[in-house]
Formats: structure tokens, C-alpha cells, sequence
């Protein structure tokens, strides 16, 4: 019989050794061949009833600690130490649920038993340590009870965490590679382009953007390997930088205004990531001529505004915007995106 931990000892079986305490008056009262007869009756309904029964739940539970507190209250008069039974019992209502309910079988149990002793008319030591013996194990099992629900739901809830932050880490990576990658191919596309059309008439300079494409490979890898280690995110300056390269690559002319250098490192990580993808957006879907970018930063916080005057017009939000929104609210920011046949103005805030 295994108890709620799985192990044997946690059962009902080691709790029996309490059991021979019932003949402890016996050794200085001689019974008689009926008290003893009582006794072995007892003993043979009280095992069964106890050990199977220590194993149900509900009315079950109830119904066999029943049977048990009616054998101490049977063998009540036959000399020996009955309450042991009422205590047996007592332990198997205080697995009841809820534990209001596990309470009020106890305090019946309890009930039950002094009222036994006093009618009875037995001496009150013969009775009432084992009274108050039944309170105080009845109390502990409902305690023990509460411990294993406690136990059980927090390591629920850690197992809830973990499978959470599996979540949260799985769409890390996707959002991280999403960025480097789209950017990353959208740079190798163009230079690869450029040079296509270089090299018929500009050999140097083709082989120049061949060997940008390989840099852009070799950067790009790097960056695929930072972000599965969860190092993805650079300098504000750094990326503002990268993405005036990429633009004017596009043939996309852009206007940088504001001071990357005054937006914390902090943010700066988190709007560089964002820069990335909405750059990468203008190149890849706006049509643009003209792109702006403009850094402020605050005792507020900071800001981000990418303005575009591609085609704009109506869009479907797909995982980049999706992937800036989730970072920047992880961060305690908030991104706005209006676009509108003039074009598109990406905005990201994040507090100071």
C-alpha cells in the first residue's frame, strides 16, 4: 500500500505499530476469554477496513472510517485500549476534501468517543489521552493534506513556468531570427542585383558588391548565432548606421535626425531591433524614395519614428510588426504604425 508520495512508508501500513498499545492494560488487568475473543473480532474487522480504506476517497473514505470508529466503540468494554481505533479513524477522515469537511468528521469522531468514556463511567485517563490523541492526529493528517496540495500545485506551477518560458524563449528565437535574417537577405539581394547590372560595364565595382555580399553573409551568420544565444541587439548608433547603408543600397534616399548617443544602451538594444525590421520593411515593401529616421530622446524615455513615402495604403500586420510590438512591450514600450496612400510612420516609445 503506497502512500500519496509513492513510497510504502507513506501508506497505512507503518502507522499499525501503533496498533498493540490496544493490550497495553492487559498487563496488569488479566482479560478474559471474551475480551480477548472481542478483541480478535475487532482486530480481524478493523484491519481490512483501515488499509483498504486508507486508499479511497469521499463516501468511501467516510464509510470505512465508520466501520473502524464502530470497532473502538464495540470493544469499549472489553479492557483494552479502544481508542486506538477512534484515533485510526480519525487519521483516515482528515484525507476528506475540502478540509472544513475533513474537520467536522474529526470533531465527530471526538464527539463520539468522550461521549463513549462517559457513559461508560471509565476512569478519565483511560480515555481521554486518547481523545486527545485522535484531535492532534486527525489535525496532523489535514495539515499533511494541505502540505501535499501546496506541494503538488507549485510544482504544477512549475512546470507551468518552464513550459512558459519555453514558449517565451522558442518565440525569442523566432522573432531574432526573423529580424537578422530578413535583413540580412534583403542587403544580399540587393548587392547581388547591383552587381549584375555592374558587371557588364563596371567590373571593379561588381566585384566590389560581390565581396559586400560575402561581408553581408558573414555578418549575417554571426548575427544568426548571437540571436541563439540570445545576444541579438547591438548599439542604436551602430544599427542607425547599418540602416543608412542598406537604404541608400536600395536607392532609397534617407534623412537621419536625433542623437542615437543620447538614448540609454538599454533601449538603445531594444529600438536597434526595431529600427532593423522597419527598415527592412521599407526596402522590401514600401516603394519608397524617401525614408526618415528620427531618434529623440527624453527624460520621458526615448523614441523611434521611421516616416516613408512609399505607397502605404492598407496592410496586413505580419511577424515583423508582430515581433516589434512583443518586444517592445516585454521592454514597457508601445509601437504605432499609421499608414495611408502618402505612406507609412512606424512610431516606438519606450518609457525612461
Amino acid at each position: 500500500m503506497k502512500g500519496r508520495s509513492g513510497n510504502w512508508w507513506d501508506g497505512p501500513l507503518p502507522w499499525l505499530a501503533y496498533l498493540p498499545f490496544y493490550a497495553l492494560p492487559w498487563f496488569w488487568t488479566h482479560p478474559g476469554k471474551a475480551d480477548l475473543m472481542i478483541g480478535a473480532a475487532g482486530m480481524a474487522i478493523f484491519l481490512p477496513a483501515y488499509i483498504i480504506g486508507s486508499q479511497w476517497k469521499g463516501a468511501r473514505l467516510v464509510a470505512a472510517a465508520a466501520v473502524v470508529l464502530a470497532v473502538g466503540l464495540a470493544v469499549s468494554s472489553s479492557g483494552g485500549a479502544w481508542t486506538v481505533f477512534p484515533i485510526y479513524a480519525a487519521a483516515m477522515l482528515g484525507q476528506l476534501k475540502p478540509p472544513k469537511h475533513a474537520l467536522m468528521a474529526i470533531g465527530v469522531v471526538t464527539v463520539a468517543t468522550t461521549a463513549t468514556g462517559l457513559l461508560l463511567a471509565q476512569p478519565i485517563l483511560f480515555w481521554l489521552p486518547g481523545t486527545f490523541l485522535l484531535v492532534l492526529t486527525g489535525g496532523a493528517t489535514v495539515s499533511r493534506e494541505a502540505f501535499y496540495d501546496r506541494t503538488v500545485a507549485l510544482l504544477a506551477t512549475q512546470e507551468e513556468v518552464r513550459r512558459l518560458a519555453g514558449t517565451a524563449e522558442r518565440e525569442r528565437i523566432a522573432r531574432d531570427l526573423h529580424d537578422v535574417v530578413g535583413r540580412t537577405l534583403t542587403l544580399i539581394a540587393l548587392k547581388a542585383d547591383l552587381a549584375a547590372r555592374l558587371i557588364a560595364r563596371d567590373a571593379a565595382a561588381a566585384e566590389a558588391e560581390m565581396r559586400a555580399v560575402g561581408d553581408a553573409a558573414r555578418s549575417g551568420l554571426a548575427e544568426v548565432r548571437a540571436a541563439l544565444q540570445g545576444q541579438v541587439g547591438g548599439s542604436l548608433a551602430q544599427e542607425a548606421k547599418s540602416s543608412l547603408a542598406a537604404l541608400e543600397a536600395a536607392g532609397v534616399e534617407v534623412r537621419l535626425r536625433g542623437d542615437s548617443g543620447e538614448v540609454p544602451p538599454d533601449a538603445g538594444a531594444v529600438l536597434a531591433m526595431t529600427l532593423r525590421e522597419a527598415v527592412t520593411n521599407v526596402i522590401r515593401h514600401a516603394a519608397a524614395h524617401l525614408c526618415t529616421i528620427e531618434i529623440a530622446a527624453t527624460q520621458a524615455g526615448a523614441q523611434l519614428t521611421v516616416l516613408d513615402d512609399g505607397r502605404g495604403g492598407t496592410f496586413r500586420e505580419g511577424n515583423g510588426l508582430t515581433g516589434m510590438r512583443q518586444r517592445l512591450a516585454a521592454a514597457g514600450g508601445t509601437l504605432s504604425v499609421r499608414s495611408g496612400p502618402g505612406g507609412t510612420r512606424l512610431v516606438a516609445d519606450l518609457p525612461a
